[in-house]
């Protein structure tokens, strides 16, 4: 395209942006945030996609078109990514970035998202609440126990305050082995039922 600038007469071409350029850009910019090293191993291959499609007579155009809409890949790679962080080092704040991930790209159905959700928040809530009374109720005894002239004296008390505090420490386990667990079993759903990270050994080559 060239533009003729009105005083001069001359004609000034400006450049145009290639789809290849185009496409990673898009990617890019929707992938902000993303760790670094990752995002730089995401383009990477889809740059190495568009180089394996120009060496057998492939345009860009075309390439760009059999990958899809950059801006919803980037949605998909986000999710994907979530979840390779979550696997690589598991953590609540991992779990929760992925799920919050997984909802925020519309893979759950509105049942799960609004009703199971909620519902399993609230058992976790449930479960805080009383792991913490057991372990300040463990604390409370072990020190204003033997006031309480409890039958059996001290050792019994102290044998409570113990029992009330393994019990919250068992509880806290087991919840944290269940959360784990249901968010493994996500991570393995997601993948199983939805096309994830289509880099450039699985892209469209059609």
């Amino acid at each position: 395209m060239a533009r003729v600038h009105a005083r001069s007469g001359q004609h000034h071409r400006w450049p145009q942006v290639s789809a290849r350029a185009e496409f990673l850009a898009a990617l890019r910019a929707g992938l902000r945030g993303a760790p670094e090293g990752a995002l730089d191993e995401v383009i990477a291959d889809y740059d190495t996609h568009f180089a394996e499609g120009k060496a057998v007579n492939r345009s860009e155009q075309e390439i760009a078109a059999s990958l899809g809409d950059p801006w919803a890949l980037a949605n998909e790679l986000r999710v994907e990514l979530r979840i390779a962080h979550w696997e690589a080092a598991p953590s609540p704040r991992s779990g929760v970035q992925m799920v919050a991930a997984v909802i925020a790209l519309g893979v759950l159905n509105a049942a799960l998202s609004f009703l199971v959700l909620p519902l399993l928040l609230l058992i976790a809530l449930a479960v805080i609440v009383t792991i913490s009374a057991c372990v300040a109720g463990g604390i409370w005894m072990l020190f204003a126990g033997p006031s309480l002239e409890i039958p059996g004296g001290a050792s019994v008390t102290v044998l409570s305050a113990i029992g009330l505090i393994f019990a919250a420490l068992s509880l806290f386990a087991l919840t944290a082995l269940c959360g784990r667990f249901l968010a493994n079993a996500l991570a393995r759903w997601v993948r199983l039922h939805y096309q994830l990270l289509p880099r450039a050994d699985r892209a469209g080559t059609t």
